[in-house]
């Protein structure tokens, strides 16, 4: 998986389990909503930039912390240390999509029209 595709990935998620990191700032994530792209590099890129604002600085550092564990962004393959038996399998991972990360947003803040 692309660090693009990661990245997204994880914002999608912070987005879904810390809804509390965006609250005052649901206008601006409606506003990045309605500019994705259909292109997952440029919508990587878009999050990006808009992470990397002073005012949401907080969403930024969840956002690499998050990508810290790579773990739940990638399946297990080579270098990785091998699961004990016992460890369930994971499960197999949605494609990252403008469609999908656009109904996160609107999943999470349906207050906001757009």
């Amino acid at each position: 998986m692309s660090f693009e595709e990661d990245n997204t990935r994880a914002f999608q998620l912070l987005i879904a389990t810390q809804p509390q990191l965006f609250y005052k700032h649901e206008a601006e994530l409606h506003q990045l909503r309605a500019s994705l792209s259909d292109d997952i590099n440029q919508i990587s890129h878009a999050v990006s930039i808009w992470c990397n604002c002073e005012s949401r600085r907080p969403i930024l550092e969840a956002l690499i912390n998050l990508q810290g564990d790579s773990n739940k962004f990638r399946p297990p393959g080579i270098g990785d240390n091998v699961k004990a038996p016992s460890e369930p399998e994971p499960k197999p991972r949605r494609e990252v999509t403008k469609e999908t990360l656009s109904n996160a947003i609107q999943e999470t803040f349906p207050n906001q029209s757009k």
